[in-house]
């Protein structure tokens, strides 16, 4: 079936997939401040139990998938959302010294009306650090575990596919709560600055003009200025800069020069970028990225060798598109595969007609 390259469901649908996903991302982010500081495996694993349909209902969210399902049945839409994720078993020295990826991501469209797709994405997982004894978090913290070789071999391996838009990193940030009182502030203002575009969708979430370039179903009537609507943007913004993905792209260009990820350079990066950030995916919010995903095919690649390496899967190592290549992975017959994927799939509930 032939369909639009840009999926649109209406933003009914959309603002309660988003309520879902933006809960997950506030629920892990919450989890850096409560007793021992978990590592990035540790927020890993639990971002994927809090979106996996069987394990889920272990953990207690302020808006549930069985919620988000039940909310969705009531629509005329006729579409429902299922999550699944897998572990693949492989040895640990490869993700320390050459990695494959934390997560791969598989977005399936699978609909009579909205059509069919399955692409996939790899994802990258690094978190906040806080400093001194106390480690505590400021606006200059930065992801001292990143490591510019890994992000230069996942560079390699999207070459090596010929894929576009397809790796990313996850951030794993603190809510604003967790900073000094000044810098609290000032991210919330960073907030309100790069969100000033934005609608706040159906009052749960700010969409701006940029996503109508993913044919976004914006409500009309423009902004919202009612005070219960400016009271959920600032009940959000508290929340932030919770869990964020960036394109690789945008990654190399924050770490230029040998310099480590750091949270406001990342925002400045952000502010920069302007109308285009949706090109780049410099500092996106964990809901929008993974919404996105489910409605544009501009994310990911529906490659079926690319696809088959996000799911887990043993596959050659493609050749060199060129004559240029790096070493790092000369030594492979098998590119890495994730630890972990994460399937997001809306299915159609229509009744079978013919």
């Amino acid at each position: 079936m032939k369909f639009s390259p840009f999926l649109s469901f209406s933003t009914y649908e959309g603002s309660i997939i988003w309520r879902f996903l933006d809960g997950v991302s506030t629920a892990v982010s919450s989890r850096m401040l409560r007793g021992s500081r978990p590592g990035e495996e540790n927020l890993t694993f639990l971002l994927c139990e809090l979106l996996d349909e069987g394990l889920t209902s272990s953990h207690v969210l302020e808006y549930s998938l069985a919620t988000a399902k039940a909310e969705l049945e009531k629509s005329d839409a006729g579409i429902t959302i299922e999550v699944e994720f897998q572990t693949h078993e492989h040895q640990r020295w490869v993700e320390a010294k050459y990695s494959g990826a934390d997560l791969g991501i598989i977005f399936v469209m699978d609909h009579p009306l909205l059509g069919y797709f399955r692409r996939g994405v790899l994802v990258q997982a690094k978190r906040l650090c806080g400093s001194g004894p106390s480690g505590e978090f400021n606006i200059y913290s930065d992801y001292k575990y990143y490591d510019g070789k890994q992000a230069a071999f996942l560079q390699e391996i999207e070459q090596r596919f010929g894929v576009y838009n397809s790796v990313f990193y996850l951030w794993y940030n603190p809510p604003s709560t967790a900073f000094p009182a000044e810098q609290a502030k000032r991210i919330r203002s960073y907030e309100s600055v790069s969100n000033s575009l934005w609608a706040w969708r159906k009052r749960h979430h700010p969409f701006f003009e940029d996503m109508i370039d993913f044919a976004f179903p914006l409500g009309t009537g423009g902004v919202s200025v009612r005070a219960d609507d400016e009271g959920k943007q600032r009940e959000w913004r508290a929340r932030q800069p919770a869990l964020r993905v960036s394109g690789l792209s945008s990654v190399l260009a924050v770490a230029e020069g040998g310099q480590c990820p750091q949270l406001e350079r990342l925002y400045n990066a952000l502010l920069e970028n302007g109308r285009k950030r949706w090109e780049r995916f410099v500092f996106t919010p964990f809901a929008d990225f993974f919404l996105l995903g489910l409605m544009s095919q501009r994310v990911g690649s529906s490659d079926a060798q690319w696809v088959k390496l996000v799911q887990g899967q043993k596959i050659p190592m493609p050749p060199l598109k060129d004559a240029k290549g790096s070493e790092m992975l000369a030594r492979f017959d098998n590119p890495p595969v994730p630890d972990h994927t994460i399937t997001l799939t809306v299915r159609s509930t229509l009744p079978a007609v013919g």
